[in-house]
């Protein structure tokens, strides 16, 4: 379901990557509804299987990939089945490899209600001890893994989020271009996520933090905010108007991936909230872009930004507003930063990960098959 947001991205990137270069001699079978089927590429080795199904009810799809799908598995003589997101079936006819992105159920229980987290907590147990393989997106959900399930780290090998050659600086009559279209300001702070009505991605810190800047008499630049409504955004712009913010805040539509490079080319430094991250994408897409990223401490801001990206207490207001402002006026830290960023993002290229899937693949091919009760 494209609304999944960051997890949409991460899988439509990893299948593209499988067809880059010289990979033609695996054959990909693609079992997508008539949503997903965009994420598959239009290559001779790449088979789409389209299922007539809502995906959105969760019994309908759980009893078709059960039954349905591994006699399907079977008629096209599988030798893997790579499952994108945290779980697999009970019953499986050939080895699989399993993508976790994260244990927020675990980690967050309060965003989650009672019996989602007990039908995640019963299938990811399952997954963890039936995976032929298990991809992590990062070292830290990885760790989680050993921790919570005590995996095997044999069993695992992590696959962080791809930045395709799409994301790179654009030209500066793009970037002029795309300001005039969506009348943004040559200077700008930019926040990429949705609008959860949960708090992970502490907006209203960020808000917060803001107009702090503001009231110390500081000059912020204006911030563009990005991100689909998950129930927030009129709480959201609600608080703007009692900040008296509506002339600093500027909210853009939804746009096409390939706007996105233009956008972060666009923006003066990118400050990145969140509270919890799986892979953290934004972040990854703005270091490759050229942008300049001052973001949350957390694990994957450590694992994957590093020395590219400046980091603040996603907690505190003044340490997100001390660190605006300090990366604000101070220009050559931010061209520090974006030369770092340049550096640490060729281990996210397609052509690096596709190998790490590969050999996940045909590791998870020499393991014998844990067939479901």
């Amino acid at each position: 379901m494209p609304e999944i947001g960051g997890g949409w991205n991460y899988i439509a990137r990893l299948v593209s990557a499988l067809g880059v270069g010289e990979e033609s001699f695996n054959t990909y079978v693609c079992f997508v509804t008539s949503k997903s089927s965009s994420l598959v590429p239009d290559k001779t080795n790449f088979e789409r299987i389209i299922v007539r199904l809502n995906s959105v009810s969760r019994p309908k799809r759980i009893f078709y990939e059960n039954t349905i799908l591994q006699l399907s598995a079977r008629v096209h003589r599988l030798d893997l089945m790579h499952w994108f997101s945290n779980t697999m079936s009970i019953v499986s006819s050939v080895p699989c490899v399993v993508t976790v992105h994260d244990l927020q159920y675990l980690e967050r229980p309060d965003q989650f209600p009672l019996i989602q987290r007990l039908y995640l907590r019963i299938m990811t147990t399952y997954t963890i001890r039936h995976a032929s393989f298990l991809l992590p997106v990062s070292q830290y959900t990885a760790k989680s893994i050993k921790s919570v399930f005590n995996a095997n780290y044999k069993r695992m090998m992590v696959i962080p989020a791809i930045v395709d050659h799409g994301f790179q600086p654009v030209d500066n009559k793009k970037v002029i271009d795309f300001r005039c279209k969506h009348d943004l300001p040559e200077n700008f702070w930019l926040y990429v996520a949705h609008f959860y009505s949960q708090s992970h991605k502490n907006h209203k810190r960020l808000l917060e933090a803001y107009h702090e800047l503001i009231k110390q008499g500081f000059i912020p630049w204006p911030l563009v905010l990005r991100g689909d409504d998950h129930g927030e955004l009129n709480e959201l712009k609600k608080l703007i108007s009692e900040l008296g913010m509506d002339k600093n805040v500027i909210f853009l539509p939804r746009l096409a991936e390939e706007e996105l490079p233009a956008l972060f080319s666009a923006a003066s430094a990118l400050v990145f909230p969140s509270l919890y991250e799986g892979g953290g994408i934004p972040v990854l897409e703005a270091m490759a872009c050229g942008c300049p990223v001052i973001a949350s401490n957390i694990p994957t801001t450590r694992e994957f930004g590093g020395d590219a990206v400046l980091m603040f207490d996603p907690l505190i207001i003044k340490s997100i507003s001390d660190t605006m402002r300090n990366f604000q006026e101070d220009l050559p830290q931010r061209l520090r930063f974006r030369q770092h960023a340049f550096e640490r993002i060729l281990c996210h290229r397609p052509e690096y990960i596709q190998k790490k899937i590969i050999a996940s693949y045909n590791d998870a091919k020499r393991q014998p098959v844990l067939k479901g009760a």
